[in-house]
């Protein structure tokens, strides 16, 4: 019989603010609990290393030596990543004290695993690469290894690449986390349910039924920008990470134009397609988002520049618009979800959740551009035959500020018990498919560890370990030049 295990999950997103940390319990009766959350800033200095890799990255089209010889300082790649590491090392080892010092924990308790998801540092799918004929790639910043060296305790990691390598987006992984969460809601009545998290990029999962079956069907994609402009707008001119609040925004109106310019310009992938209007399974990233001098206030809108406060309000709204519209990809055979849980920095933003709300409802005076009426009034025709809660995933029984950490605590979970993580309905992978690798302390035999006896025992150690498909063992296996084998870079 499987174990029930307390895996500690980690994550540091797109929007670089901080690493977040959650302790969850996993039964092998299927209940997931958190027992404790903990967040600790990102520092400053090192979000803007890692945005200048992403940038070189960006600009070299994945290519890690190459991005690596376009860097200022020859060593930058392996400082900023060793310095990336060293932060989440610290951020898990406060996480477990400060636990166990608010007795969420007692001292006895073992973390089995961690799962970690790594930075995001560029990221090409197939259903980009492909319109260039080009080959699909995903990097994550973060040595599994390492890690689980610095910490004594197992790493589950590198969760992405196996999906992809599979055919798959690598993206979103949130859904069969949000599945496994449904199993719950759905025993209290709360079904048909959908998950919308609003980060640097938003993704929707949707758990439901195929109308007149009753096996569940689980949908999900990237919704496409969320935080991202709302977020660089606020760096840039207001000298904040966020529009905390909503307070520049507040301050402004929607316009129009913009809201166009941004829907058809912001989010055009190289070869000119529009990622907002491209059919799922999609995955997105922010090198695709392009910062256009409308938004940036360096070119006019109607004949003038607008406002600060009219860009951000505009910013804001269009991170609510597009993630409305994504309901629209739901299929018309498949229950439209009546509960919509939120979770998510961006909904902190009241200026983005109080749209968005009056977006799904249908309330009078939302601006809806003229080439998107039928598809609006089409859903809202769904919506209405079931109105929808609309709430935080917290009125559903989940700290929404533990989310996407938890949802990799539960990819480590199903790593260990040999079960997939990715179906074709989520990604577009070829397969279900069983995600990530497994590092453990160098100094320690696998078999010291529960987790390493339990996947001995059940003969699924030895694949789970294997260390010799990298190319570069700070970043993941599905990095650009995947498919030739490049050698393993020592």
């Amino acid at each position: 019989m499987k174990p029930s295990l307390v895996i500690l999950g980690v994550m540091t997103g797109n929007s670089l603010d901080a690493v977040d940390t959650v302790i969850t319990r996993f039964t092998a009766q299927g209940d997931i609990r958190d027992l404790f959350h903990h967040s600790m800033p990102l520092p400053s200095h090192l979000a803007e290393q890692i945005r200048a890799v992403k940038e070189a990255l960006r600009s070299q089209d994945g290519d890690v030596g190459a991005a690596e010889r376009s860097l200022n300082s020859p060593n930058m790649l392996d400082a900023v990543h060793q310095t990336y590491l060293q932060t989440v090392a610290l951020a898990c080892r406060k996480m477990i004290e400060t636990a166990q010092a608010s007795k969420a924990i007692d001292t006895s308790t073992a973390i089995d695993i961690i799962g970690f998801h790594g930075q995001t540092c560029a990221h090409k799918p197939p259903s980009i690469a492909r319109l260039t004929g080009e080959e699909p790639y995903t990097i994550q910043m973060g040595d599994g290894q390492a890690l689980a060296n610095a910490l004594e305790i197992p790493v589950a990691f590198d969760f992405r690449s196996d999906d992809l390598m599979n055919g798959g987006e690598g993206a979103p992984f949130a859904p069969m986390h949000h599945h496994n969460l449904a199993l719950g809601t759905k025993a209290q009545g709360v079904f048909p349910i959908a998950f919308l998290n609003g980060g640097n990029t938003g993704n929707l999962s949707v758990i439901t039924h195929q109308i007149g079956k009753s096996e569940l069907a689980v949908l999900g994609w990237d919704t496409g920008p969320f935080n991202h402009f709302p977020d660089l707008l606020a760096r840039r001119e207001a000298y904040k990470p966020h529009d905390t609040n909503g307070e520049v925004g507040l301050q402004g109106t929607v316009n129009r134009s913009l809201l166009r310019i941004l829907f058809n310009q912001s989010s055009v992938t190289q070869d000119g397609a529009n990622f907002l209007t491209l059919s799922p399974p999609r995955s997105s990233d922010p090198q695709w988002y392009r910062e256009l001098p409308e938004m940036l206030g360096t070119a006019p809108v109607d004949g003038a520049l607008l406002s600060l406060p009219d860009r951000m309000r505009t910013a804001e709204y269009f991170a609510a618009y597009v993630a409305t519209l994504s309901f629209a990809f739901i299929p018309e055979d498949c229950e439209f979800p009546p509960f919509i849980g939120l979770c998510g920095g961006g909904w902190k933003n009241p200026v983005v959740t109080t749209h968005f709300k009056h977006l799904m409802r249908g309330s009078p005076g939302q601006i809806i551009l003229e080439e998107h009426e039928k598809t609006y009034h089409r859903l809202i025709g769904r919506m209405a035959r079931k109105p929808a809660t609309i709430e935080s995933t917290a009125a559903f029984g989940f700290d929404p500020s533990s989310m996407e950490a938890r949802i990799f605590a539960d990819a480590a979970a199903r790593r260990v018990w040999g079960e997939p993580f990715t179906r074709p309905s989520m990604t577009g992978v070829s397969k279900p498919t069983i995600c990530g690798r497994i590092r453990f302390p160098y100094s320690s035999d696998p078999n010291g560890f529960a987790v390493g006896r339990y996947m001995s025992e059940a003969g699924i150690l030895n694949e789970a370990i294997s260390k010799s498909d990298f190319i570069d063992p700070r970043f993941g296996r599905a990095i650009r030049g995947w498919r030739k084998g490049v050698a393993p870079r020592l």
